[in-house]
């Protein structure tokens, strides 16, 4: 009956026969491929037999080599580092070895690019030879001075002197007083009021690695790095390594990172004196102070992403190889103090990269801004790096449910943390490998599970009718260099920040699939407006957005809000929660900002109603505003604004009990059922997660009248969905609709003929 059934749904379909055939005997290239931390001596036995028991026992597809570096815990143990020395010959020796083998079974090598974490630091040894292409941070010396009194004060600075200014507290005028600092010594008597002078120098930060923002000291970098692999490995690039990894490359210990390019960028993108603007990265200046924010840390990303990331992106381009890269805390509430801005960080890279790290749940919200990264720049691949810092009893089951999570938020390539060549001595949990007495057994069937998810997964375009706005200008408008706060590098919000509430309750609440769009991009011509909708302009990836929403915004560029405003006028569906931006993120346009809030939304953003608010126009379009950020209400305008949606879970009793709250980043066991849709092919592709400890039996309703197979991941078993039923909703729209049943902790796919 099965072989029957298989002739009739693969005939005159050879590309429906290779997708099955594949899916159920998943290639190599879908595999996990994980870290293999070189923690020991390394021998030819050595390397055969684990990276034997990794591709033949555990079914991954390949390692990523990561070098490490000797360590020693407080408590006095001792972590052994890679032995030969990183990038000497007899390493590069070794190396081939590991390739040879990986060549010969099919397999990839994913080249990390330094020793440890976090890349930049050339095995530990760029700082001291070139300090000067070296990173170095913003600090400052303050002085309180009375009017009419005279700071007399002897200055001794650790770095590099950039100017001094006197900010009056109360009236915000702020004077040039270099002149007055003379041979260390400076001497300036205050005019009437309370004064702060402020000295400003750059300094070298506790850890140093190579200025990411400087193009050439970055390529300095490459040429210790990189071209070493390049001289010994070159012939292997493209097929056996066809990817680099970077590691943690952003500022997160060293927040106030400051590069020699900041004030002449500054000054020409504003017209304002950087110097004089400065203090507003400290304290509040006045009306402008936000705008300067978002000016100088704008900057910022912008050569994050223009040195590091672009660079390594060109060179990998010439040598055949593809760049994956994320920065520390990419899931965080705010990367203002730690990489910048998330959605420009990925511009240059080929494979954008999100970091899963510490704990189930942790950073959950966030991991969609990656995914929506990849979306903007047209990328098909996004990898995670998975189960770093893991509890060491991590379970299978538990990797199961981290896995399925990343995949419904648009992750399609696993590198999981990781391998170790001696096991014994493993420095970071969890142990992912054969020799794990935990999870060991468990992986050729999880190698099998992800491999076929990520078959499905790749590729394509990812259906999501809903457009967030990522609220950056609020964030950067918010993060402040001052004392106190500049401690909390990854929590420095507003406490009214509800964009990361708003992504877990679509994708795992509402069952409303979105993705983040950026204030800037969508002012280009990359969005379209077209007949009351906004779409995604791309080569390959194109979206279209029935919806956008704004999460609650202290501050909006004005020019943003136009765009908003005409797609409101043409028909357009926008939600705003909690807060309305009254400031503008360009200098000196807040009424502008707040003039098209008005006009949009029939409210000012200074005086916001505490009831739902609605605005309608001639051309059909709504504007509503909702007080807070809540399920119930959410998920009522939107059944309104999108009346006829693209796929509908019906609800599923007692999946949450009333006391969870799935939305809860610290709860380590509870999960959600979720789900993502990409079009590939032809084919209407559903994939189904649900990460929970308890049994999901609902109904689905999808788009369009379709004859679907259902694809199981853990078996490779494809056969026709059944009971399925058709109907026509009250707009005339088609749909398809289906039994769902998927016991705790599984995952299903539902695919098109």
């Amino acid at each position: 009956m099965l072989v029957l059934f298989f002739s009739m749904a693969f005939m005159g379909n050879t590309q429906d026969l290779r997708l099955w055939n594949d899916f159920k005997n998943p290639p190599n290239d879908y595999r996990p491929v994980p870290f293999w931390h070189l923690n020991g001596t390394l021998t030819t036995s050595g390397i055969s037999d684990q990276l034997n028991n990794a591709y033949l026992k555990d079914g991954f597809g390949g390692v990523a080599i990561l070098p490490v570096s000797y360590r020693k815990h407080k408590d006095g143990r001792v972590f052994p580092a890679t032995s030969p020395v990183f990038l000497s010959d007899e390493y590069f020796r070794r190396y081939r070895e590991i390739l040879n083998i990986s060549k010969q079974q099919n397999r990839s090598v994913i080249l990390y690019d330094d020793l440890d974490f976090p890349s930049g630091n050339a095995g530990f040894t760029f700082v001291e030879k070139y300090p000067e292409l070296s990173v170095k941070q913003l600090s400052v010396l303050e002085y309180d001075v009375e009017g009419e009194k005279t700071l007399h004060q002897k200055i001794v600075l650790k770095g590099k002197l950039m100017g001094t200014v006197a900010l009056n507290m109360k009236t915000k005028e702020r004077i040039d007083i270099i002149t007055f600092l003379k041979d260390s010594l400076i001497n300036w008597t205050a005019p009437p009021g309370l004064w702060k002078v402020m000295i400003f120098f750059t300094e070298p930060p506790e850890e140093r690695v190579v200025d990411y923002m400087n193009p050439s000291a970055v390529d300095t970098f490459l040429s210790m790095t990189y071209k070493k692999y390049d001289e010994q490995l070159s012939p292997l690039f493209g097929n056996t390594i066809k990817y680099t990894f970077s590691d943690d490359v952003g500022f997160w210990t060293f927040p106030r990172a400051w590069t020699e390019a900041m004030n002449s960028l500054f000054e020409k993108r504003t017209g304002l004196n950087a110097l004089l603007s400065l203090p507003a990265l400290f304290y509040n200046i006045g009306d402008n102070t936000e705008a300067i924010k978002i000016a100088f840390f704008d900057i910022r990303s912008e050569l994050m992403s223009e040195g590091f990331n672009r660079k390594v992106a060109e060179w990998d381009a010439k040598h055949l190889l593809k760049s994956m890269i994320h920065p520390p805390g990419n899931y965080e509430p705010t990367g203002v103090g730690a990489h910048g801005d998330i959605l420009k960080y990925y511009k240059y890279t080929q494979i954008p990269l999100m970091d899963v790290l510490s704990a189930y749940n942790n950073g959950r919200p966030g991991f969609k801004l990656i995914s929506s990264a990849a979306d903007l720049y047209d990328r098909s691949l996004v990898a995670a790096e998975i189960y770093g810092n893991f509890s060491r009893n991590m379970d299978s089951t538990l990797m199961y449910k981290v896995a399925m999570d990343v995949f419904a938020r648009g992750a399609n390539y696993l590198i999981p943390h990781g391998m170790w060549y001696n096991p014994d001595s493993m420095r970071i949990p969890p142990l992912i490998s054969s020799y794990s007495k935990r999870i060991g057994s468990a992986l050729p069937g999880y190698n099998n599970w992800a491999a076929r998810s990520m078959l499905m997964l790749r590729g394509g375009s990812r259906v999501s009718e809903i457009a967030v706005m990522w609220p950056i200008n609020t964030l950067e408008a918010w993060f402040g260099f001052e004392n106190g706060r500049i401690k909390k590098v990854f929590n420095d919000v507003p406490p009214q920040l509800d964009y990361r509430i708003i992504s877990d309750m679509l994708t795992g609440l509402l069952h409303r699939d979105f993705t983040y769009v950026h204030p800037e991009k969508i002012c280009t011509d990359q969005y379209l407006i077209k007949n009351g909708k906004l779409i995604l302009n791309n080569k390959d990836i194109k979206q279209t957005y029935s919806v956008i929403i704004l999460p609650s915004l202290l501050v909006e560029s004005y020019k943003t809000m136009q765009k908003l405003l005409a797609f409101y006028q043409q028909g357009g569906k926008i939600i705003a929660t909690g807060i309305l931006p009254d400031k503008s993120a360009e200098i000196g346009k807040d009424q502008e900002l707040q003039d098209i809030v008005r006009e949009i939304f029939g409210v000012d953003a200074r005086q916001l109603p505490s009831n739902i608010h609605k605005q309608t126009n001639a051309h059909k379009g709504m504007a509503v505003f909702l007080p807070k950020a809540e399920k119930t209400e959410l998920e009522a305008v939107l059944s309104e604004l999108i009346p006829s949606p693209d796929l509908k879970i019906e609800a599923v009793p007692g999946l949450y009990e009333v006391t969870d709250n799935p939305l809860d980043e610290t709860n380590t066991t509870l999960g959600m059922l979720s789900y993502i849709h990409k079009e590939k092919d032809g084919k209407q592709i559903y994939y189904f997660t649900n990460s929970t400890n308890k049994e999901v039996n609902t109904m689905v309703t999808v788009r369009g009248k379709l004859q679907i197979n259902k694809c199981n991941p853990y078996t490779g078993k494809v056969e026709l969905w059944e009971n399925c039923q058709y109907f026509r909703d009250n707009n005339g729209i088609s749909y398809t609709r289906f039994p769902l049943r998927l016991v705790a902790v599984s995952s299903l796919f539902a695919v098109s003929k």
